[in-house]
């Protein structure tokens, strides 16, 4: 090791001042460029160690908070009756007799009902649209969907005055039931 750095000095007493200067110059700008990727990589490790530990407390608060979340479900659980939920032909067949029950039947499109399913609950979801409905129409077809809650609600509504009469409205509805998958949890 002794030898190399001997080698090392040799060279530079060799090199004119200039030269000197050019080479200490390309070192510190390489020690410059060496420092400040370390501190773009300390600071990416900061921020990762920041998420974690935000994410570590969010986890901690919900396991502290396990027992009444438990609580509630088992209460919102046994007010529910199995029987009164709805798949996603059932919810398309029960919007279908509300709509007729509305007189609204003719001027309705529905989507096909899309279903995602999970551990407790399936979510099955509705799409309606209503053309050139009048007030009284929506009104009912409205009161008929709210005596299904909480087994069918409204996740949103869409209404706009019809551009030919802006006395008949179209309005897209998106419905949505809940299927209780088992009902012993």
């Amino acid at each position: 090791m002794h030898d190399q750095l001997q080698g090392i000095a040799r060279t530079l007493r060799r090199l004119t001042v200039r030269e000197q200067l050019l080479s200490l110059l390309f070192v510190v700008v390489m020690l410059a460029i060496w420092v400040g990727s370390w501190f773009g990589r300390s600071g990416e490790w900061n921020d990762a160690r920041r998420i974690a530990a935000a994410s570590l407390a969010e986890q901690a608060l919900w396991l502290e908070r396990a027992e009444s979340y438990d609580r509630s479900a088992r209460e919102v659980m046994e007010k529910l009756d199995s029987a009164k939920t709805f798949g996603a032909t059932q919810l398309s067949g029960r919007i279908d007799r509300l709509l007729r029950e509305s007189g609204l039947s003719n001027r309705a499109d529905m989507d096909p009902v899309r279903s995602r399913q999970g551990e407790i609950f399936n979510e099955h979801t509705l799409r309606v649209q209503l053309k050139r409905a009048s007030i009284a129409q929506y009104v009912a077809f409205n009161e008929l969907l709210l005596r299904e809650a909480p087994y069918i609600n409204q996740h949103s509504v869409q209404i706009k005055a019809n551009r030919r009469n802006p006395e008949e409205l179209d309005i897209r509805f998106e419905i949505a039931s809940l299927e209780l998958i088992n009902s012993s949890i």
